[in-house]
């Protein structure tokens, strides 16, 4: 075997990779014998008609499919001789069989992870937000259970922000010509929570229940922000409530599994105490984190940050999904503008962590892996049984262990770099205003 490696534009390279011999004769063996017992050629019976025939009417399959085989069966190595490292996806360009050698030559490309050089992390110095625990961090609390615990009662009234409407819809594809295809159904949001489309959510404001909405010619979008397509949507206001809080008191406290109210508000400021320290961690680690990404200049991997980007997005939609909101016509497009940053950073940040643990030794502990565990079962809300089960049962139990020793670095440059804090600005008053 051959290996010939090629420079690209950005991150990518390509391999050529040359086999010949044994190797590629069992290959074409293998899809000759496939053709010959499956394909049927006018004149022959099923599995008699001549080599030099399939290979003349089949030429293009025969080359793609010996070519798949050699490079399923050669890759690996190739790409261990190259001591390239593709961070994402690999794409088989070309094939080109010489079946009288027997020879293929195949042509792969992919990315490789970037080369930066990480900063002198011990001597760097970042500003975070002063935070002080304080009583109307409990006050914020028992509001947000209130709100996890009100119920949404009708109301005969013109539309407001807050509300939460359901509508009749009828969405029509724009075809020049001809009838599109129409879609229709029920769904529900919240206004202001962009659960629906910008323009939707300024024409509902403001109507009651049984007015209609119609809206022409609007942009529809792919989860890529591409457009597709146009629509027409004409939508009845079916219904309208608005959110009712409960009053606090012993009633309220019962409902939150405790006998008074007094008994509830201790337990409240205990959590919201044990839950203030693990958000000034995070507010450091978050500082530390952003200091970190603007000091480095680093390429980021194309495939990468597709793949990122196609999960903040799907993150999103699965949220709204959960809200009952219909996410065919969501601008995806803007919310994958929205996510780029975010995705950008946290690519450059992967690669910071990464390079922090090689350089400095770290590994990862079996504690290590019951902390990330134990994080990721308080975000999802599950038992940590749970999740460990989850993840063995998909084999991304390495997943779970690269997200841990990026933490333990992370933690560990927390550690060792200047934290300053400061004192939140205020905003300051136009004189005109005063």
């Amino acid at each position: 075997m051959k290996v010939k490696t090629e420079s690209r534009e950005g991150l990518f390279r390509a391999l050529v990779v040359e086999v010949e011999g044994n190797l590629v004769k069992s290959a074409l063996d293998e899809v000759y014998d496939h053709l010959r017992k499956n394909v049927q050629i006018q004149g022959f019976r099923k599995g008699t008609a001549p080599l030099w025939l399939i290979r003349a009417k089949y030429k293009e399959y025969i080359q793609e499919e010996v070519g798949k085989k050699v490079a399923n069966r050669t890759l690996e190595d190739a790409i261990k001789e190259s001591k390239l490292k593709p961070v994402a996806d690999i794409f088989l360009e070309n094939v080109k069989l010489d079946e009288g050698a027997p020879k293929v030559t195949y042509t792969v490309s992919f990315e490789v992870p970037p080369q930066f050089d990480l900063k002198d992390i011990e001597n760097m110095e970042v500003e975070v937000p002063k935070l002080e625990f304080s009583e109307e961090m409990v006050e914020k609390r028992i509001e947000q259970l209130r709100e996890e615990h009100a119920v949404w009662e009708p109301v005969d009234r013109e539309i407001k922000e807050g509300d939460l409407v359901t509508i009749e819809y009828e969405v029509e594809e724009v075809k020049e010509g001809e009838e599109g295809e129409k879609v229709s159904g029920e769904t529900s949001g919240i206004i202001g929570q962009k659960m629906f489309r910008e323009e939707l959510e300024e024409a509902l404001k403001g109507k009651k229940v049984d007015d209609t909405v119609e809206l022409e010619n609007l942009p529809l979008y792919d989860q890529q922000g591409k457009e597709i397509g146009r629509a027409n949507i004409k939508v009845k206001v079916k219904e309208v409530k608005e959110k009712v809080l409960p009053d606090l008191g012993d009633d309220f406290a019962k409902e939150l599994g405790y006998e008074n109210w007094e008994e509830a508000k201790k337990s409240i400021e205990a959590q919201v105490r044990e839950d203030f320290e693990r958000m000034k961690q995070a507010v450091i680690e978050d500082s530390v984190a952003d200091k970190l990404v603007s000091e480095h200049e680093i390429e980021v991997p194309k495939t990468l940050l597709n793949r990122e980007l196609s999960f903040l997005v799907e993150r999103r939609v699965n949220e709204l999904r959960q809200y009952g909101v219909d996410t065919r016509y969501l601008d995806y497009r803007s919310m994958a503008q929205e996510f780029m940053p975010q995705a950008v950073a946290n690519i450059k940040l992967r690669y910071i962590l990464e390079a922090y643990a090689e350089r400095h030794g770290l590994s990862v502990t079996e504690e290590d892996i019951e902390d990330q565990l134990e994080d990721l079962a308080r975000q999802t809300g599950s038992t940590k049984e749970e999740v460990r089960e989850y993840f063995e049962k998909e084999n991304l139990m390495e997943v779970v262990r690269t997200d841990a020793l990026r933490k333990k670095a992370l933690r560990d440059i927390v550690s060792k770099v200047k934290i300053k804090e400061v004192e939140k600005k205020e905003e300051k008053k136009d004189e005109k205003d005063s």
